[in-house]
């Protein structure tokens, strides 16, 4: 399981961004992740409260927030992808023919694989 390292990556960016601003406390971390990222929410939002738990960040609520999957077709130009519903499934959308000319291989992922920390909240 790979989403314990990951908490222990955002916990660790999330306390040295707070300890430069003379903050003590963490509130909030979000993070934006996409479709393709590989990430299974629940499991992050277990590891990362195991983390906090008995610290002075155990009040600390983590935003998870998914972006849809967007491709860019090679050969037309045009933009598609999921329907942003969160139960979709991202890798049929991989698999879907281009709206605009058809074609059904070489799309560009533009957004869905990444992963950040969009934002802190601390006191």
């Amino acid at each position: 399981m790979h989403e314990m390292a990951l908490a222990q990556s955002l916990l660790s960016m999330a306390e040295e961004e707070i300890a430069r601003c003379s903050c003590s406390r963490l509130l909030m971390v979000r993070v934006e992740y996409g479709a393709l990222a590989g990430l299974m929410p629940e499991a992050l939002r277990c590891c990362f409260e195991m983390l906090t738990s008995g610290t002075p960040h155990a009040q600390a609520r983590l935003e998870l927030v998914r972006l849809p999957l967007r491709l860019r077709c090679p050969f037309c130009g045009t933009t598609f992808g999921e329907d942003g519903e969160e139960d979709s499934d991202a890798r049929n959308a991989l698999a879907a023919h281009c709206p605009g000319c058809g074609e059904l291989f070489g799309h560009i992922v533009e957004q869905g694989k990444e992963m950040l920390l969009s934002r802190i909240e601390a006191v």
